[in-house]
């Protein structure tokens, strides 16, 4: 597959959960390869990812989404070291730690309810019915994306 993305001289490749069944080994070979081969090629990579250590390593920006929207973009280190959103708090918090005397001072976030349909969303931010720091506003309008800092935008009514 990789071959067949590089071989029409793509601009860009979506690679969609790339090593989702591969052992741990083969996933970096795997990673590592599609690195170096976009990079020779000039070829973007679009990585889609639930996995958070492929985030920290291989991504220069990334993209949080919550039932199908875009909610923070910001390169990889703002999005780990100072997210904005609470959904990417919350997920961010839920990444173990392999230091066990670290991981007991974390704020683990328990997200409540669930996730919603995506042939019907909840009015205004898809999040607000999970998201305990929503406001009113959260529930009624669809927050706008925002550049909060260069580079770094979010869509969260809190950032308004």
């Amino acid at each position: 597959m990789i071959a067949m993305g590089l071989g029409g001289n793509s601009r860009m490749i979506i690679a969609d959960e790339p090593t989702t069944t591969l052992d741990v080994t083969v996933q970096a070979q795997i990673l590592e390869l599609l690195k170096n081969l976009t990079r020779d090629f000039g070829t973007a990579l679009i990585i889609i990812t639930h996995n958070h250590g492929v985030v920290a390593r291989y991504a220069d920006r990334v993209n949080v989404m919550y039932a199908g929207k875009i909610l923070e973009i910001a390169s990889r280190l703002e999005i780990y070291h100072n997210p904005l959103h609470p959904y990417t708090k919350a997920l961010l918090s839920a990444v173990p730690i392999a230091n066990p005397r670290a991981e007991s001072q974390l704020e683990h976030i328990l997200l409540k309810g669930e996730v919603p349909s995506p042939l019907f969303p909840p009015s205004g931010c898809t999040f607000h019915p999970r998201c305990e720091s929503a406001i009113e506003s959260c529930s009624v309008n669809k927050p706008q994306m925002k550049e909060q800092l260069p580079g770094y935008f979010v869509s969260c009514h809190l950032h308004d």
